[in-house]
């Protein structure tokens, strides 16, 4: 597609760093406005930005991390590639783990609650992450397996990281707009009365079922398969186990109540 946005004298702007940026700032001025509209006194405007700036950091570090570890021989003979992050490379479950435990570490610091922290924080990471997918699909990366259906796409830009010339599953786009989907629902889930950590939960089964399924129409390098399946789909699993367990606990937890 673009992967390159503009270019001016030496200064290129590429595509997938622009829509990385749009995501962040979607997901700050998400959670920023719901705070402002709920009164919320979980967080504070102030201390919203620091935590952000905190994910923000951990979120691409481990995304880049994990990238290069799938992808350790492609920086063997361009090592200082790595930090070219702008130009497309992040893993989001490895950046999802990472800022995890970033708000874990926060939340225990603060003494704040990590559910109701996560419940406030959990419709903004599909919204981010449809940003993010879009990135994706301009820069080429994240590409679907080749496919004849009358919405495929091919890929002719020379900077493009999809294989080019043949058509193929648009996976990226089916991913933006599955976590589309996702974020409105915890949206307006989040505007009924529920117990503490629900949304969290919503979001770690609806995003797992939803990337275990985009991988099996992924055709760039997963990093290895393990019983037939990509170390996403592995991941995918286990949050989806954990989103099981939350649940359980907080139904659990609700019938000793009443």
């Amino acid at each position: 597609m673009y992967p390159i946005l503009f270019s001016f004298g030496k200064i290129t702007i590429y595509t997938y760093g622009f829509f990385i940026a749009v995501a962040f700032l979607a997901a700050i001025s998400y959670v920023s406005y719901v705070l402002k509209k709920t009164k919320s006194s979980v967080i504070t405007q102030d201390e919203l930005y620091n935590l952000f700036l905190g994910l923000i950091v951990s979120g691409i570090v481990g995304a880049r991390i994990f990238y290069i570890f799938v992808n350790f021989n492609e920086y063997l003979s361009a090592p200082l590639d790595i930090f070219k992050v702008w130009q497309g490379g992040l893993v989001y479950y490895g950046g999802f783990i990472t800022a995890v435990g970033f708000l874990v570490l926060y939340a225990f610091k603060k003494k704040k609650s990590i559910l109701k922290l996560s419940d406030i924080i959990a419709p903004a990471l599909p919204l981010g992450h449809f940003f993010g997918r879009i990135g994706c699909f301009f820069a080429g990366c994240c590409f679907g397996r080749e496919c004849a259906l009358p919405w495929s796409v091919v890929f002719n830009n020379q900077h493009s990281l999809a294989l080019q010339h043949v058509h193929l599953h648009p996976v990226q786009l089916y991913e933006a707009f599955g976590n589309l989907l996702l974020f409105m629902f915890l949206h307006f889930y989040n505007k009924k009365s529920h117990a503490d950590g629900m949304s969290l939960a919503f979001y770690l089964t609806g995003y797992s079922v939803l990337r275990f399924a985009a991988e099996f129409l992924r055709g760039d390098f997963r990093g290895g398969y393990y019983l037939g399946l990509s170390v996403a789909q592995i991941i995918s699993a286990v949050l989806f186990l954990a989103g099981l367990i939350i649940l359980y606990r907080i139904q659990k937890n609700a019938g000793k109540i009443s």
